[in-house]
C-alpha cells in the first residue's frame, strides 16, 4: 500500500489535539509476556507491528527515553466503543490487547522537538477473535519539517503499510509469550484516500 499525501500541519496542532483527546482512553505498548499475563482471560486480541516515522529523511527514535519522540494511533471502535489512543513502544514496536472487531486509524500523533502533531489517516483494522494475536504491518510516515516564525511547520509527505513479519514476528511473539501458530496477518487496509488541510 503506498498513497501519497500531503497536510499542513499548523503548529498549535498539540493544544487541539489535548482538547479532542478529552474523553478517550488510552492503552500503552504491551512489552512482555509478563504484562500481557496480566490480561489473561480478557477475551482481548494482541494486535502488534510497528511504526516508523522519518523525519526530513532520517528515521526518528521512537520510544520513552528523553531524546526519542512519542507517538501513537487514534483508532475508533466501528460498532461504537467510542475513542482509543493506543500509544507505541521502544523503538516503534507496539502491542495492544484489543477486543475482537472493526476499527479505524483516524490519525497517527506523534511528537516533533517538543510539540505534538497529528497527520489524518484512514485505515481499518480487522481484529479477529479467532486468533491470540495479529500482526497489523509496519507503518511508516514521512514528513518534512522547517523552522518557521511560531514554530515548526511540516508536511506530511508519504505514508506505507508494509509486511515486514518474515523479519519481526518470531522476535516479537517470543518477547510476548505467544506461538506463531496463534497468529494472523491482517495488514492494515486504506479505506479512502485523506487530503485535507487545516
Amino acid at each position: 500500500m503506498h498513497r501519497p499525501f500531503k497536510k499542513f500541519i499548523a503548529p498549535l496542532v498539540g493544544i487541539v489535539a489535548a482538547i479532542g483527546m478529552s474523553g478517550c482512553s488510552t492503552t500503552a505498548s504491551i512489552e512482555s509476556s509478563e504484562q500481557l499475563a496480566k490480561r489473561a482471560d480478557s477475551g482481548e486480541t494482541v494486535v502488534f507491528g510497528k511504526f516508523r516515522l522519518i523525519r526530513n529523511g532520517d528515521e526518528a527514535k521512537l520510544g520513552s527515553g528523553l531524546f526519542a519522540s512519542g507517538a501513537n494511533l487514534h483508532l475508533v471502535n466501528l460498532a461504537g466503543g467510542g475513542e482509543l489512543i493506543a500509544k507505541v513502544g521502544r523503538d516503534g514496536e507496539f502491542a495492544w490487547a484489543l477486543e475482537p472487531g472493526n476499527y479505524e486509524v483516524t490519525a497517527i500523533g506523534f511528537d516533533n522537538r517538543g510539540e505534538h502533531q497529528q497527520a489524518d489517516t484512514s485505515f481499518t483494522l480487522a481484529v479477529s477473535a479467532e486468533h491470540a494475536a495479529v500482526y497489523i504491518g509496519t507503518v511508516s510516515l514521512e514528513a518534512s519539517f522547517e523552522s518557521g516564525y511560531y514554530g515548526f511547520n511540516g508536511t506530511v509527505d508519504d505514508y506505507t503499510v508494509s509486511n515486514d513479519c518474515a523479519a519481526d514476528c518470531a522476535a516479537r511473539l517470543d518477547r510476548l509469550g505467544l506461538s506463531r501458530d496463534a497468529m494472523a496477518v491482517a495488514l492494515l487496509q486504506e479505506q479512502y484516500h485523506v487530503a485535507r488541510s487545516n
